[in-house]
């Protein structure tokens, strides 16, 4: 009788040290579903956060184009001390010789105020509505005190006239407005997608080591049966164990990688919740992946992308940003031509030897001031390309929203084929795992009669792990797809409203 020892072989060690550190993990997983983790990228992904702050700046960019139409209120009150130099006249009124002598210092102060209120209308009407006053300035002979009050008004004929010219700025702030908004939910509809497509590629991954140690386990236990008709029984053979024992090991290096690419896949949710790679390692997805109904037809969905696509809507909104730029370089590329009026009422108060003031006449005097000017550049000038640019470039623009309305359209119809191909895949799948699993059974069963070789049951074991592996790779792509069409459709935001963030209001 021969005694024999077993000796460890070195990838059963290394399968120990891994299914120590998985149950580490597993001990501290934090488990989450799908809605709980876009919930969670909502509110700590950057680049979500990003497109919130660029979206509220461009809000803030519209009140201050309305705070620019606002009137606006002038004043100002200003002092002023001079000392002068003048010659003494005589009792005759003439000035004597030039000597240093016939100088005499001089001095006075005045004190002078003016408030303005500026307004321009929305077609272009600039008005201004003013009052100044001055008081007495020492040593000035005649008046003492003055006021004034005016109203103006400039009209451009040309340049500068309606509300494209006028309105122009806001316009273009409104529509960066929007684009921002539309940019902002295209980013919440893209976060969800991106976390959803990670967490259930993490999904896989997990259920991808299920069925590798499950695989693993049965590999084992054919070896040790294997190991005990060879030792004990004598009814197996050295190359029945060999064969078991190849299986195993490979079985256990795929094992191994699984459990890399289980970790991968957990950095990258973690990395789009906004969450360090050391806290991501524990996230753990839970549940199966959902029925999301029937799918639409072709027409509908490229119907549904034309209309509710997020990107779409997006650059919609560029276009009529750059539409209002092109209109202000337009207007820019005009004449200036402009009627201007000025209507005043000046009063000058003088002291007449009486105490008190008095008004020269009883009445202030009036006075109306109008005309006509003319602003014209010569050899064209800097506005005119200005405006042939910006025509250009709204050009490129409605060009590059016809090109990408094109290819949403066909990304949609594609999509939709491979939606189609990818339930049929699910359902082959489906049906060759279950095959594959009767036919192991039965290779295990004719194994333990004798009439099948280890051989046959490897192969056996292998297709139907192989078959697992696929069915469930066809069901996350079938997924994945879908959430991608829905993404391109707008229907993605609409899944997930309670959770992504709102338009504002």
């Amino acid at each position: 009788m021969t005694l024999t020892r077993s000796v460890p072989l070195p990838w059963l060690a290394s399968l120990a040290l891994a299914a120590t550190c998985s149950l580490s993990v597993a001990a501290r997983a934090e488990t989450l579903t799908a809605e709980e983790a876009v919930r969670r990228a909502a509110s700590q992904n950057p680049s979500l956060r990003a497109a919130l702050i660029e979206a509220t700046a461009a809000r803030q960019a519209v009140a201050a184009e309305e705070g620019a139409r606002k009137p606006t209120l002038s004043a100002s009150v200003t002092g002023q001390y001079e000392e002068s130099y003048g010659r003494i006249a005589d009792a005759n009124g003439s000035a004597p010789g030039n000597g240093v002598g016939a100088l005499q210092r001089s001095s006075g102060t005045s004190v002078a105020s003016n408030v303005a209120l500026r307004y321009t209308t929305d077609v272009g009407t600039s008005l201004e509505v003013g009052a100044s006053g001055r008081s007495p300035a020492d040593g000035t002979p005649g008046p003492n005190y003055g006021a004034q009050a005016y109203v103006s008004a400039r009209q451009p004929l040309l340049r500068g006239a309606g509300t494209d010219a006028v309105l122009a700025p806001y316009a273009q702030a409104q529509a960066s407005a929007v684009a921002a908004e539309q940019e902002r939910e295209l980013a919440a509809s893209q976060t969800a997608l991106d976390v959803l497509g990670a967490y259930w590629e993490l999904w896989y991954a997990e259920q991808a080591i299920l069925v590798q140690e499950q695989a693993l386990a049965a590999a084992q236990r054919l070896l040790a049966d294997a190991k005990a008709r060879a030792e004990t029984l004598g009814t197996g053979t050295k190359v029945d164990v060999l064969r078991f024992s190849t299986s195993a090991a490979s079985i256990a290096d795929a094992l191994s990688q699984a459990r890399a690419t289980r970790a991968a896949r957990a950095i990258a949710l973690g990395r789009a919740l906004g969450m360090a790679p050391a806290s991501a390692a524990s996230l753990a997805p839970t549940g199966a992946p959902p029925s999301l109904g029937a799918l639409p037809s072709a027409d509908a969905l490229v119907r549904a992308a034309s209309e509710r696509s997020l990107e779409l809507a997006a650059l919609r909104a560029d276009l009529d940003a750059q539409r209002a730029r092109v209109s202000a370089a337009e207007d820019a590329d005009q004449i200036r031509l402009d009627l201007f009026a000025t209507a005043s009422m000046d009063g000058q108060w003088v002291r007449d030897g009486l105490p008190g003031l008095s008004l020269p006449g009883g009445r202030p005097a009036f006075g109306v001031l109008g005309g006509i000017e003319v602003e014209l550049p010569l050899g064209g000038g800097r506005a005119s390309a200005d405006a042939a640019r910006a025509r250009t470039q709204l050009a490129a623009a409605e060009a590059r929203y016809q090109a990408r309305a094109e290819a949403i359209a066909a990304d949609v119809s594609s999509l939709r084929a491979s939606l189609e191909a990818a339930a049929e895949q699910v359902a082959l799948a489906t049906e060759t795992a279950r095959m594959a699993g009767e036919l192991a059974e039965a290779e295990r069963q004719r194994l333990s009669l004798g009439t099948a070789t280890s051989a046959d049951v490897v192969q056996a074991e292998q297709t139907r792990r192989e078959a697992e592996l696929r069915r469930l790779r066809a069901a996350v792509t079938e997924l994945t797809s879908r959430l991608q069409l829905d993404h391109e459709t707008g229907a993605l935001l609409v899944r997930f409203a309670s959770v992504l963030p709102r338009r504002s209001s």
